[in-house]
């Protein structure tokens, strides 16, 4: 933290060095570009006046026209008492010059050069030098707009070597936050000695610990899960034999019973095996026929839910296909339609809406349910979540398949989303890439 703060001390004062150094360049610049040497123009005065007093005013005229050519300016040139030799100064010049409180000195004060030159018998001479404008001056309101000016592209470097790492920072961390395990701080950034370094290489070795102890919690998950399914059948076998050769009609309901546990067992652990494996099975992606094939799991879930009276209907032509997998796609989407049937209850309304924005194929499935309360809206995706609503109708589910769902679109590289709507009840968003 101290080498940072060095850092950005540092940069901070360089800049500001920078800045300053910059505006009184410029402003000794402006003052002095065309000011001509004082040794020179000593010469010069000399010269005139030795013509002048041995030539007569003829001369100097001449002298004069050749000196200022030469030095690209005006020159005046009085007696000491007062006479010009030359032409007179303009009448705006003194008043132009006079200083006052309220008014800033003119550029011909501020650039113009006042020289005494000593003629024969000590006669004395005033000799002044105005430069030519051949490029306007800088004003002091352009100064301060250069100075300005740098300041903010210091500021703007500043800003930059500031934030750009902290940005890639919170790609990367907002990446490993939707799911992305494999989502790092790249190399470069992690090299840095500083304290944004240590930070990134910090951040890198947090997530490939968290990757790690959930690839093993999966993978016990799935061991477990599988291992289960032996002892499960055996049990089964046993409870069959049982039936057979040593049941009783008063213990037969016992015996339903007992294979109605083992059923709803051996689905749950087929749901976390289903979980598990998602994280690794690599998808079989198509291009599929969207509508057509959107429809069938519409009309299925249809079929199951008639007895109901529950009604779904499908709007929507757009897009015409998508790449997935349309196996896994369809777990996905008949997870999310029977979890809204379930909650539509009897005589439900549920629609089915698709649309094409931007690339992305969005499905709407939108039902006349309760809802979901605005605090619940994420946790309904986490794994064996179920709202006190679900427990309390005793509805069977056991809290995966909206996880199931979500994990299956986000192997697709999409987004799901549930939000509850103005009139009631709930709304999921799928989003997927166009084929």
């Amino acid at each position: 933290m101290k080498n940072t703060f060095l850092r950005v001390f540092l940069v901070v004062l360089l800049s500001n060095i920078i800045v300053v150094s910059i505006g009184l360049g410029l402003v000794e610049f402006l003052q002095k570009r065309n000011q001509v040497s004082a040794d020179v123009l000593g010469d010069v005065g000399v010269q005139l006046v030795a013509g002048y007093e041995k030539f007569g005013i003829v001369a100097l005229q001449e002298e004069t026209k050749k000196a200022e050519k030469r030095l690209s300016g005006t020159i005046y040139l009085y007696k000491e008492n007062g006479l010009p030799l030359l032409k007179p100064l303009p009448r705006n010049f003194r008043e132009q010059n006079t200083p006052s409180p309220a008014a800033r000195p003119s550029a011909d004060f501020l650039h113009s050069q006042f020289i005494q030159v000593i003629g024969g018998s000590n006669v004395q001479y005033l000799l002044i030098f105005k430069p030519n404008a051949e490029i306007d001056a800088l004003s002091p309101e352009a100064v301060v707009g250069f100075s300005l000016l740098g300041l903010l592209v210091s500021s703007g470097v500043l800003a930059y070597w500031l934030l750009g790492p902290l940005l890639k920072l919170q790609r990367a961390a907002r990446s490993f936050g939707h799911g992305d395990m494999s989502a790092r701080v790249e190399e470069k950034l992690a090299r840095r000695s500083d304290a944004v370094g240590k930070l990134a290489r910090e951040f890198n070795e947090m997530a490939g610990r968290i990757e790690t102890l959930l690839s093993s919690k999966e993978r016990l998950m799935r061991d477990v899960s599988h291992e289960l399914r032996t002892p499960l059948a055996r049990i089964e076998v046993a409870l069959t034999i049982a039936e057979d050769k040593y049941g009783m009609e008063s213990q037969k309901g016992y015996l339903d019973r007992i294979r109605d546990e083992l059923h709803e067992l051996d689905e749950l652990i087929g749901q976390v095996l289903t979980l598990s494996r998602l994280e690794v099975a690599s998808l079989v992606k198509e291009t599929v026929d969207f509508q057509s094939w959107l429809k069938d799991i519409v009309d299925d879930v249809s079929f199951e839910s008639q007895l109901k009276g529950i009604s779904i209907s499908k709007v929507g032509r757009l897009p015409k296909s998508i790449l997935g997998d349309p196996l896994q796609l369809r777990h996905a989407i008949e997870n999310v339609l029977r979890n809204a049937c379930f909650y539509a209850g009897n005589e439900g309304v549920i629609e089915v809406e698709t649309q094409e924005k931007a690339g992305m194929a969005y499905i709407y499935v939108r039902d006349n349910g309760p809802g979901v309360s605005d605090d619940k809206l994420e946790k309904i995706f986490h794994a064996f979540y179920r709202s006190s609503e679900a427990r309390e109708a005793n509805s069977g589910g056991f809290g995966v398949g909206l996880t199931i769902s979500q994990r299956i679109v986000r192997a697709h590289k999409g987004q799901i989303t549930a939000r509850n709507l103005e009139k009631g009840g709930l709304e999921v968003c799928f989003q997927l890439p166009v084929a």
